[in-house]
């Protein structure tokens, strides 16, 4: 058996700039970007006292994308700063193969960005942003080349491919953020945001024949929020100095054509949270920790109480390291990757509509790693 995949993406993009009076700035651009994937499988069974079977499977998929956009940015008053503009953005999508007539799609939008910045004293601002988003599928996941399980397929561990026909998803989203100096180099700001998400992405399981396939289709309409807290500020304790930096974020969604619980986007974190510290040593040495923790999630797909559901457990990752300076070019580093080690779970369950159920739980190793470097500085 001979497979393999290749992925290539060319992007080019430009923007031009022009003072109109003082007040405005105009600004017109694009972004456009092809990304072609190919996948390929040759395998040949031979049984005893059977003709040799080929399973011969070539596939190309593209993804093209073009995006025109033209934009004001307007200085109201010494408080108020707006920002205006409209974007157009088409998109393209193909695949074709050996045994595959060719499947395309294509679509595309018009959104409008509005921004607003409103300047508070004490230099404190408020951001207010209304914008529409359109979101490009995987070329891996156009690709209908199917990958057999040959360990136990079932509803709980299926064969998994891709589907030519997926569109894109397209949102709409309000995002709002206060932002607050911290003495000279800090700051704090906190944040939330909205989003309406429509042909969201997710999983169908399905029989074929005796085989269980997944697939990625798109499935209704999504609602999606959260919360996050920012924070960078200078600290000094015992006479020495460091560098405090904070990030927590609680994220919710729910999926309309899915019935709770459990109902949330596969791919979404409900929370998480980042605490570093670094210390400088007076520009010889410099040593810092990170601290990085992600809540476990269950999710659930299927339009019916029947069904799949996936569990990713908590993780909780410690870096540090540790730097010398030799001279002006040459600097010795010690890392320690995920220094608590430790193990993460994960599981999927599937519930027929009599109420069966099939379990898979694995538990993944998280070694802790050590590495030693000598950096130069060119």
């Amino acid at each position: 058996m001979a497979s393999g995949a290749d992925e290539r993406t060319a992007s080019l993009d430009g923007k031009y700039l022009a003072s109109a009076g003082a007040a405005h700035s105009l600004g017109l651009g694009w972004d456009a970007s092809r990304t072609t994937r190919g996948e390929h499988r040759h395998q040949s069974d031979t049984l005893q006292g059977a003709p040799a079977a080929a399973l011969l499977q070539d596939y190309t998929a593209r993804v093209d994308r073009l995006a025109l956009f033209a934009q004001d940015e307007w200085t109201i008053s010494d408080t108020f700063e707006g920002y205006a503009g409209i974007r157009w953005e088409g998109l393209r999508t193909g695949a074709d193969g050996a045994d595959l007539a060719r499947v395309a799609t294509t679509s595309s939008v018009a959104s409008p960005i509005l921004q607003l910045l409103w300047k508070l004293p004490g230099k404190n601002q408020l951001r207010l942003a209304l914008a529409r988003t359109y979101k490009a599928p995987l070329t891996s996941n156009l690709v209908p080349r199917r990958y057999t399980v040959n360990n136990n397929n079932g509803p709980a561990n299926p064969d998994v491919e891709g589907n030519p026909a997926l569109r894109p998803e397209l949102s709409w989203g309000l995002d709002l953020g206060w932002e607050r100096p911290l003495g000279q180099d800090g700051t704090l700001t906190l944040s939330g945001y909205a989003k309406r998400i429509s042909d969201v992405t997710a999983q169908q399981l399905y029989r074929d024949g005796a085989d269980w396939v997944a697939r990625p289709v798109n499935d209704g309409d999504a609602g999606v929020a959260g919360i996050e807290v920012d924070l960078k500020s200078p600290l000094t304790l015992g006479g020495m100095a460091f560098e405090l930096r904070f990030n927590a974020g609680r994220n919710w969604s729910r999926v309309e054509q899915v019935p709770g619980p459990g109902n949330t986007l596969a791919e979404q974190v409900p929370f998480a949270a980042n605490a570093g510290l670094d210390y400088r040593g007076g520009g010889t040495w410099g040593a810092g920790a990170n601290f990085n923790v992600r809540g476990g999630r269950t999710s659930r797909t299927g339009r019916f109480a029947d069904g799949v559901a996936t569990y990713r457990g908590r993780m909780a990752l410690l870096d540090l390291y540790w730097t010398r300076k030799r001279d002006a070019q040459w600097r010795a580093r010690v890392s320690v990757a995920n220094a608590l080690g430790g193990k993460r779970k994960t599981g999927t369950r599937w519930r027929d509509a009599d109420g069966a159920t099939v379990n898979r739980v694995l538990t993944w190793d998280m070694p802790a790693s050590i590495r030693l470097g000598l950096e130069c500085a060119l």
